[in-house]
């Protein structure tokens, strides 16, 4: 986002929220967190955040932050498939394993 964009946000917050004065460190604080964000993003949580609440918005509250791409989606999709794979196999073989005596009395599986 560049600093006409920020900018535009901060004047639309002082424009809605009348009370709301924002002093130069403010707006310094702004320009540092916001040129990562995308500002159609931060425009829309800025809109919602307009009909919602009374009170000018914090930074936090209409963050928008690019998010890195990781791989752990498709890390899980496999584990997921290999334990599927595991329990299937456990159960063509029929291979339970015996359970201990202490749990022996409480359960309604017989020991092997």
């Amino acid at each position: 986002m560049t600093k006409e964009e920020v900018v535009k946000l901060l004047v639309l917050i002082e424009s809605v929220y009348s009370h709301c004065v924002l002093k130069d460190e403010s707006v310094q604080q702004w320009f540092q967190f916001c040129y990562q964000m995308d500002y159609e993003k931060v425009l829309t949580k800025l809109q919602n955040h307009i009909r919602k609440s009374p009170f000018p918005p914090a930074i936090g509250d209409i963050a928008v932050f690019q998010f890195e791409e990781n791989h752990f989606p498709a890390t899980l999709e496999e584990w997921m498939k290999k334990g599927r794979e595991r329990i299937e196999c456990d159960r063509k073989s029929n291979n339970r394993g015996s359970i201990p005596a202490w749990f022996a009395e409480y359960s309604p599986r017989k020991s092997i």
